[in-house]
């Protein structure tokens, strides 16, 4: 993949930043904390998800986590049948969920679940499960190290440039890195459903999911990505996270996030 002029310096030094011989350390010297990514599948349609979206809006609110959550809303489709389309919804993103079910070896598939860095999930409105869960993920060293640089805005699409490393071995079959696009900031009258005559408020709605590239174990690598761009999408309302994961137990190893409000 050929990085944009602009974004390689920016790049080389993100890989660079570590002394060389750290690289070889333990994980917990080695690489920076990283942010728990904290995954909430939801749906307009589902009457319990509500409480569960306005607790993601205080996750990223909370300034206990600020700069350590990176909260991401996958609006699954299988509610759509009851009467109301969610508009933010996608087959991709229940697929999602079904892949976590197959990684924790559970059968259940429902909503409002939360997935704390694919390592864990439980009822995504229970707020104090939900604190619990983050806090032991922050506590655990990262195996990963991720930067990202947004390219310059204009009208088109998002130009996401990535770094990644691993400390050792990280996984055996490699580490894939993902680029999420998300909007915050979404009001929806809901004229159906579980939850018609409602106007829901969701934020860190994801929006697009690609795969920039896999990382070999042990190894450091950049790329790029372009993620489309809706043109009635508020631009001043998105973000990009980009995070580590491993393609079969689908642990996240490591994560970097940034706005577009400021470009």
């Amino acid at each position: 993949m050929r990085i944009p002029q602009e974004l390689a310096p920016l790049l080389a030094l993100a890989l660079l930043a570590a002394p060389h011989g750290a690289r070889a350390a333990d994980p917990s010297n080695s690489l920076a904390k990283a942010p728990v990514v904290v995954e909430l599948f939801t749906s307009q349609g589902c009457s319990s998800c509500p409480p569960a979206d306005r607790l993601l809006t205080r996750l990223g609110n909370d300034p206990r986590f600020a700069g350590r959550v990176i909260p991401l809303a996958f609006h699954v489709d299988y509610w759509n049948y009851i009467g109301w389309q969610d508009p933010f919804s996608s087959p991709r993103w229940s697929a999602r969920q079904n892949e976590y079910a197959h990684a924790f070896r559970s059968s259940r598939i429902y909503t409002p679940q939360l997935v704390v860095n694919g390592s864990s999930e439980c009822v995504g409105s229970e707020e104090r499960e939900v604190v619990s869960r983050i806090t032991a993920a922050l506590a655990k060293p990262p195996a990963g190290e991720v930067k990202l640089t947004v390219g310059p805005q204009g009208s088109g699409p998002v130009k996401v440039a990535v770094a990644a490393r691993v400390a050792g071995a990280g996984s055996r079959h490699g580490l894939d890195i993902l680029v999420a696009l998300y909007q915050t900031g979404l009001d929806t009258p809901v004229r159906a459903g579980e939850n018609a005559s409602r106007t829901l408020h969701n934020d860190y709605v994801v929006r697009r999911l690609e795969k920039a590239f896999t990382l070999a174990p042990g190894a450091e690598r950049s790329g790029e990505v372009t993620l489309a761009v809706d043109p009635a999408w508020n631009r001043q309302a998105l973000g990009v996270a980009a995070f580590l994961q491993d393609p079969v137990t689908l642990e996240i190893r490591g994560a970097a996030v940034q706005g577009l409000a400021a470009r």
